[in-house]
């Protein structure tokens, strides 16, 4: 990067914390400070606007939470190859994808806040070229099911997709629960005439089998080449199913230090 191109991106950057970080927003916390924070991604700037409390703990610090996700970003994707981040919340692995790698990324997320972030994070990063925002939840068919939050703020996980159709009906419901046009994979990629994907990013807390009984098409596509994907120790034999079944063999299982009953993530490979 030239001087002139350095001094240009320093003038973005500050021009970026103008708009992003009103002095007028205030939240209802009393916390005013809404400045964009830097990703924990070592040796490259990539930037996260964080207004809540999962934000500034767990997304700003998502290469230290989930350190085999920033290997396998950087030993697999190579520069112009397509990935799929199915359950992006709001955008941190994508980001580094995109900046890093220059990959393509097809970016998904159902969440109205984390989507909402999502798109203001890659705005901020300048990666509208790279990052395809996608609101639709993804399962194993087409049709209006219930999404249950767990909370509404950005960077929050562990929402819920539901696994029987929506039935609206009148009087009072929970106002965590929303319903949703799911679709498949396999489907978004031919109605939109997305490029097929190199490589998988699935973390969608509980829905992960539906997802792959989805995407049968896009799973034996002969350029896919890596999966990583989250999921807990109940559904293993089934994912292991699919995968297998599509030509894939596992790699490698990591698990979070200390957390007995939190998910554990797998790289499959063809």
């Amino acid at each position: 990067m030239s001087r002139k191109q350095g001094r240009l991106w320093a003038w973005r950057r500050r021009l970026a914390y103008r708009l992003l970080a009103r002095p007028d927003e205030v939240r209802q916390d009393g916390d005013a400070d809404v400045a964009p924070v830097r990703l924990d991604y070592p040796g490259t700037d990539i930037w996260l606007r964080a207004t809540s409390m999962p934000e500034r703990r767990w997304r700003a610090r998502s290469c230290a939470k989930e350190p085999w996700t920033v290997r396998w970003i950087e030993d697999a994707v190579r520069k112009g190859e397509v990935l799929y981040d199915i359950g992006a919340n709001v955008g941190t692995f994508s980001l580094i994808a995109a900046v890093s790698r220059k990959a393509s990324v097809v970016a998904f997320e159902p969440g109205y806040a984390n989507f909402a972030r999502l798109c203001e994070n890659i705005q901020l990063n300048e990666c509208t070229g790279l990052i395809v925002p996608v609101p639709l939840p993804l399962s194993d068919s087409t049709g209006l099911l219930a999404f249950k939050y767990r909370s509404f703020e950005p960077g929050q996980s562990r929402h819920a997709l539901g696994d029987t159709p929506f039935v609206p009906r009148r009087g009072a419901m929970s106002t965590h629960i929303q319903p949703v046009c799911a679709t498949t994979l396999d489907r978004v990629v031919t109605d939109f005439a997305l490029s097929p994907p190199h490589h998988l990013k699935i973390d969608v807390d509980g829905s992960e089998v539906r997802v792959l009984r989805g995407a049968g098409t896009v799973l034996r596509g002969q350029q896919l080449r890596t999966i990583l994907i989250e999921s807990d120790a109940e559904q293993w034999d089934a994912l292991a199913t699919e995968l297998s079944g599509a030509g894939f063999t596992l790699q490698a299982r990591h698990e979070r230090p200390g957390k007995d009953h939190a998910p554990a993530y797998a790289l499959w490979a063809r």
